[in-house]
């Protein structure tokens, strides 16, 4: 678990607050177990606020431009600490305190995320993995589609089909969505 937004009430003012989702509290569990849990969550805490000067200054390259499907890859490529720092199952968590809690105008354009908010950092991080030649060669929005399905992505042979056809038959999002659906249901 790593740091979330809570609401507490002082003196009858409800405000919001960071906080640790482990607690420790006698009798449930080893004292010790907690203790590694709160260590780990700072750890991760830590990395977190390391790794936003690397966020804030990719934002920075695009705040007199539109956002281009290089913006998205270099996000994910900062994003790639999580495996580098061995915090790949945490990812989810970690995805929503970076998106949700603290950088939602980076993500999203706004500062209230969407419901699915921890989709796009995971779109953006499976980006920065993808051929570094792939990259440019379709729109995020076609690749938003494409990376929410580990079935399609991961079979580079469909893969090279689906980009290919994307630049041949310039498919809409929306039509390499239904496409993707089908291919995937055949898996």
């Amino acid at each position: 678990m790593v740091v979330r937004k809570k609401k507490v009430k002082i003196n009858g003012k409800e405000i919001e607050i960071d906080a640790f989702d482990t607690s420790l509290i006698p009798g449930s569990g080893t004292e010790e177990e907690a203790i590694d849990r709160l260590l780990e969550e700072e750890k991760i805490e830590n990395e977190i606020n390391d790794i936003l000067l690397k966020i804030d200054s990719v934002a920075s390259e695009y705040r007199s431009k539109d956002k281009d499907i290089w913006f998205y890859y270099k996000i994910g490529q900062v994003l790639q600490f999580v495996d580098d720092k061995g915090f790949t199952k945490q990812r989810n968590l970690i995805w929503e305190r970076i998106a949700d809690n603290l950088r939602p105008e980076v993500f999203f354009g706004k500062k209230t995320p969407p419901k699915k908010s921890k989709r796009y950092p995971e779109i953006m991080y499976l980006l920065a993995k993808q051929n570094y030649q792939d990259i440019p060669r379709v729109s995020w929005s076609h690749w938003f589609e494409i990376l929410q399905y580990p079935k399609i992505y991961k079979n580079k042979n469909i893969l090279e089909d689906l980009l290919q056809e994307c630049k041949n038959k310039k498919l809409s999002s929306e039509q390499l969505r239904k496409r993707v659906q089908e291919i995937n249901r055949t898996l």
